[in-house]
């Protein structure tokens, strides 16, 4: 059974800088809003545990919103519908064990204080975590705008003050006076080292997963991309599972196959990148859409290895795009690990064989064909495509049974969110 010891500072920065590229509108929210609470939580004497907690939930409080439009409504003072991403995000993360305790913090980051009624909502305790992620959510979005990029601190404080008691916490409205007309935080939220900055508060700590919750956190990860649209639903776990059935078959060890599956929930990370309505597109995407498109695994290999424990899956995850000939993207590599030329297989084998916007999915021998001009074209790895039509009907059971099950989680996801 492997072991990984993750710092807390590469996870939240992975996450974070995932979640936030869904749109350049809120680039960098997510870890304004992680270093405000970590400021909070110091300002208010929370325990390790509460600000680990309250830290990690800060970079991922959004998760549950899929749409542009909806993480630039995130972006408004007040919002209209302030829960339902939060439902969202809370149905994801309490399906990771190892965040357990932080779905509720999520899921209640929109609940006013209310003078103290805020306590609980819809008949569930509301964690006192939510109302300073909150309030550390709301300092970042009434901080926007500001004049060369600087916020107006007075000005910041006097809106948030207007709400005290009626929105938010007034211990945690208090902890902000506390610090509010200290410039370094300020210059500290627009600094461009914000990264190296947040190492100074997470860096001592480190979250040890085994083999079953990495797989969870990946998949978790997987989920943010694939729910984004009902055609990529479950296109990661045909990946993953058609990638590990092929590791397996050239004789790598379980431990090697398990971190082969990690790469193929992880290849499609970049794609949040790409926006809903490209993703969907029934017709052909116009230059400059296939352009942002292509540049998805660039955005994936970026994100991964901020984690380095990850420094190989980022590499095999991000290089599904390249071909053997130089002709794939973004890289333009020649000459790819094993790991990554397993992963492009298992890739084009899982897209042309389930449906997609612009085309129904190819039967068996038509997708063997398909693999068989690729290869021989230099796009695919010969010996993996061999080894993948030598076993294409196995192959395909196990990719459809990984399907079916993720297929049979997004729909009780989106039932419980309805």
């Amino acid at each position: 059974m492997t072991e990984y010891h993750i710092p807390v500072l590469e996870l939240v920065l992975t996450m974070a800088n995932a979640v936030d590229l869904v749109s350049p509108a809120v680039g960098g929210h997510h870890k304004r809003v992680t270093y405000l609470s970590s400021q909070l939580a110091r300002e208010m004497g929370l325990s390790s545990r509460d600000t680990f907690d309250l830290v990690v939930a800060a970079a991922l409080h959004d998760i549950g919103a899929f749409s542009v439009k909806e993480r630039v409504e995130t972006l408004e003072f007040e919002i209209k519908s302030p829960h339902a991403h939060a439902e969202m995000g809370f149905l994801f993360l309490h399906r990771f064990q190892p965040f357990l305790r932080l779905a509720d913090i999520v899921r209640f980051h929109h609940v006013p204080w209310n003078d103290g009624r805020g306590t609980t909502f819809n008949g569930h305790a509301v964690p006192p975590s939510s109302h300073i992620l909150h309030l550390a959510d709301r300092i970042d979005v009434a901080s926007l705008g500001g004049d060369i990029g600087i916020p107006n601190p007075s000005g910041v404080l006097n809106r948030i003050n207007q709400e005290r008691g009626r929105t938010f916490n007034p211990e945690a409205v208090d902890a902000f006076g506390a610090f509010a007309a200290k410039e370094y935080i300020w210059l500290d939220l627009r600094s461009s080292n914000l990264d190296r900055i947040l190492s100074d508060t997470l860096s001592q700590q480190v979250l040890v997963l085994d083999d079953q919750s990495m797989l969870s956190f990946a998949q978790l990860l997987a989920h943010l991309v694939d729910f984004r649209s009902r055609y990529t639903s479950t296109h990661t776990a045909g990946v993953a599972e058609t990638a590990r059935f092929l590791a397996e078959l050239l004789g790598m060890d379980q431990s090697h196959c398990r971190r082969v599956r990690l790469a193929g929930y992880l290849h499609d990370l970049g794609k949040l990148a790409v926006g809903r309505e490209i993703l969907d597109k029934e017709s052909g995407l116009e230059e400059q859409e296939f352009g942002l498109l292509k540049a998805h695994p660039y955005f994936t290999r970026r994100i991964l290895e901020t984690i380095k424990d990850f420094s190989d899956i980022a590499i095999w995850a991000s290089a599904h795009h390249e071909r053997p000939d130089g002709s794939g993207y973004p890289f333009h590599e020649t000459s790819q690990p094993i790991e990554a030329r397993i992963i492009a297989v298992a890739d084009v084998f899982t897209a042309i064989t389930e449906d997609r916007p612009y085309r129904a999915a190819m039967n068996l021998e038509d997708a063997a064909n398909t693999l068989r001009k690729m290869s021989a074209g230099h796009l695919l790895d010969h010996t993996v495509v061999e080894l993948a039509l030598t076993h294409r009907h196995e192959l395909d059971k196990a990719r459809r049974s990984a399907q079916t099950e993720a297929s049979e989680q997004y729909a009780a996801i989106m039932a419980q969110a309805v």
